[in-house]
């Protein structure tokens, strides 16, 4: 009970304060249960607006991208990963008092609830009847997203769709199908509700939104047809582009999902730190639980980043940002890009550090701007090695990973950079502005291209492909980096959206959906190959839920987990 408690009083006190700069901008009761207060305009706005606020637990965050990047084939554990169980797979560790897993299933659900009770509140508001339907097709829309993350994280858990104001001491085990049959119900809902390609308030859900996040769902339960016009509607209906540069699309001064022409749908951050609540200092939580609980900000800045500071010449600095060291980057993921014709790798990666004053105790030549650190994905000749031994730190491909695709040394990695914010406050500031990009028109492109593929309609799969990647071509590459219906199958797939989509909380899906978990875990990453079993497919239900109901018999761990 102090645990649910404690909960509850952190929702409330993230629900009052979490603040975002285009509307959520009010007093946030989500915690008040009168009617009352509900049949208030102020009241109604409010617990619409306490349904995005678990956005913000998961887009952008550490614990969300553990549980999406970490025991892929795209990174490998950080020296100071704080969930390497994640990554490993470990049967000891890796178990039903995982803290991370514990705290989204109590977000996520509480999520859950607040959605239900805006929508049995919403029909006998005082809202004018062209917001109530924006408003329900919002909380429909969220409703739905947050059942995809519970049911592709725990499988056919607790479905619930009525409010709940007390305690629950028993739960369901309600089929896959029939979350998805919620799903597609709330989806619809949505997009027969909202309107428009932006919201006047940014950051809301809108129709195509809605439509690309269906497109999604549809290509996850194999519904390729329907997945690809869906798909192609969002690419043709509202005017998204694709930016000519990949790596602008990601500079900080793109970063306002509002303005940025690629983004469908974003989870929008803010600069002022009195709108970016941290409750991780709220009493009752572990260290290791408030490590991924700040709410304030987009995070993922840091979690790519490597102990550069550690290197001759370079001191920690801004815009170099902080050597965090959770997720590093895997032999797997650098090989996949020809950085001669893809602009991708360069709008993605981070390879040299420039000196800033640090010590230089071994190139006594270094002056502040010169080359200090040089890690790169190519294998170099031992001439240019040797050539510039004595100016800079050099390592390559080899020096970096043994021959078994391990890293050498999990602090020293090439940095996955484009969450970069350069513009912060100060180095050890751990909040950014930068919008969380949930949904961009380059999936959708790559949606049509995976279910025409699967459907036969080979065609067309190419073509859409060859849009996507024609953009991505470094100038006067386009026709090397066109591909052919015999190029595509679905590991190109898979390779062409870590490409597109690395570090966008996707992969862990991705590859769950394609069932390819354990097979590329077992092929590129060393943390994990030798204990992800076909169980691993879903995550161990927490343990204080199962401690919590009732119904033990009935509502019982997952398979494969203690």
């Amino acid at each position: 009970m102090k645990k649910i408690i404690i909960l509850l009083i952190g929702l409330l006190a993230l629900a009052n304060n979490s603040c975002n700069k285009d509307f959520l901008n009010e007093n946030n009761k989500s915690g008040i249960t009168a009617d009352p207060f509900y049949s208030t305009t102020t009241g109604i706005e409010a617990l619409v607006n306490s349904c995005y606020t678990p956005t913000r637990f998961w887009f952008g965050k550490e614990g969300g991208a553990s549980l999406t990047e970490l025991g892929t084939d795209l990174f490998l554990k950080g020296g100071d990963c704080h969930h390497p169980q994640l990554a490993t797979y470990d049967p000891v560790n890796f178990n039903s008092n995982n803290a991370c897993l514990q705290l989204y299933w109590e977000r996520f659900y509480a999520a859950i609830n607040y959605c239900n009770t805006a929508i049995h509140y919403l029909d006998a508001s005082p809202l004018s009847s062209d917001v109530k339907k924006l408003r329900m097709g919002e909380v429909h829309f969220l409703r739905a997203l947050y059942n995809w993350l519970i049911v592709e994280t725990w499988g056919g858990v607790h479905l619930t769709t009525e409010p709940s104001t007390g305690p629950m001491l028993t739960a369901n085990r309600t089929s896959v199908d029939k979350f998805y049959d919620l799903i597609f119900s709330d989806l619809d809902n949505a997009i027969t509700n909202l309107e428009g390609r932006k919201s006047v308030e940014g950051g809301r859900i809108t129709k195509p939104a809605a439509e690309a996040f269906k497109a999604r769902m549809l290509l996850t339960r194999g519904k390729y047809a329907e997945a690809a016009t869906l798909a192609k509607k969002v690419i043709s209906d509202y005017n998204f582009k694709l930016f000519d540069n990949y790596k602008a699309l990601w500079d900080i001064s793109n970063s306002d999902g509002s303005l940025n022409s690629e983004v469908v749908w974003y989870v929008n951050y803010t600069i002022d730190d009195l709108l970016n609540q941290d409750i991780s200092s709220i009493n009752g939580y572990t260290q290791e639980e408030a490590a991924f609980l700040s709410e304030g900000g987009h995070q993922l800045h840091m979690t790519f980043t490597p102990r550069y500071d550690f290197h001759e010449g370079v001191n920690i600095n801004t815009a170099d940002d902080i050597g965090f060291q959770r997720y590093c980057s895997s032999k797997h993921l650098l090989s996949l890009f020809n950085d001669q014709i893809d602009q991708r790798y360069a709008g993605t990666f981070k390879e040299v550090w420039y000196c800033n004053g640090g010590t230089t105790k071994k190139y006594t030549q270094m002056k502040v701007g010169d080359t200090a650190i040089f890690w790169t994905h190519k294998v170099l000749s031992n001439q240019y090695k040797q050539t510039h031994a004595t100016k800079f730190e050099v390592q390559d491909l080899n020096d970096l990973f043994n021959a078994d695709q391990s890293l050498k040394d999990n602090r020293n990695f090439i940095e996955m950079h484009k969450f970069a914010d350069p513009t912060r406050s100060g180095m050890f500031v751990w909040r950014s502005k930068r919008d969380a990009f949930v949904i961009r028109i380059s999936e959708m492109y790559l949606i049509v291209a995976e279910a025409d593929m699967l459907n036969n309609n080979s065609s067309e799969a190419v073509s859409y492909m060859n849009m996507l990647r024609t953009k991505r071509a470094i100038p006067g590459h386009e026709n090397e980096m066109k591909v052919t219906s015999g190029d595509l199958n679905i590991d190109f797939i898979l390779d062409e959206r870590a490409r597109e989509l690395v570090g966008e909380q996707l992969r862990w899906f991705d590859l769950k959906r394609t069932n390819k978990l354990v097979e590329y875990v077992q092929k590129y990453n060393t943390d994990g190959a030798a204990n992800i079993k076909a169980y691993h497919m879903l995550r161990p239900i927490p343990q204080t839920q199962l401690d919590a109901v009732t119904n033990k018999t009935e509502f019982k761990q997952n398979p494969g987990y203690n």
